[in-house]
């Protein structure tokens, strides 16, 4: 004889078990349809082409340098930051970065060896210009 309880946990575990694999498999489809938020590789090569004029402008602007861009990086759909890789042209043993906010291309910041970084000139100086 089976007591009333049982049949109601066993139930219960059931209708949980189902729940959770309905819930696993809608989570499954969605990530494979968005292919899991990320780029294609020529969309990732179009965002870099966009932002090689940002960052050398940047650079021309905040520290008087002429820089190559010659790498980058996309972190999606971890981040929505881009950055690029390069060096000071008349100089290529300066490596330079650069991060920018993909939707925007906004420039987060340059980073660069210590007294290269230092030469930065002022928001001043660079809106007087």
């Amino acid at each position: 004889m089976k007591l009333p309880t049982q049949t109601l946990l066993q139930n219960r575990k059931f209708g949980l078990l189902k729940l959770f694999h309905s819930a696993f498999l809608i989570l499954t489809l969605v990530l494979i349809s968005t292919g899991c938020g990320g780029l294609s590789q020529i969309e990732k090569q179009a965002y870099f082409e966009k932002a090689i004029p940002i960052g050398q402008k940047y650079f021309h602007e905040h520290y008087d340098a002429d820089v190559v861009f010659t790498d980058y990086d996309i972190n999606l759909p971890n981040s929505s930051t881009m950055f690029l890789y390069g060096y000071v042209k008349n100089d290529q043993a300066i490596k330079v970065s650069l991060s920018l906010d993909i939707p925007s291309m906004e420039v987060r910041s340059g980073k660069g060896p210590e007294d290269f970084i230092k030469k930065r000139k002022s928001e001043d100086e660079v809106n007087s210009q």
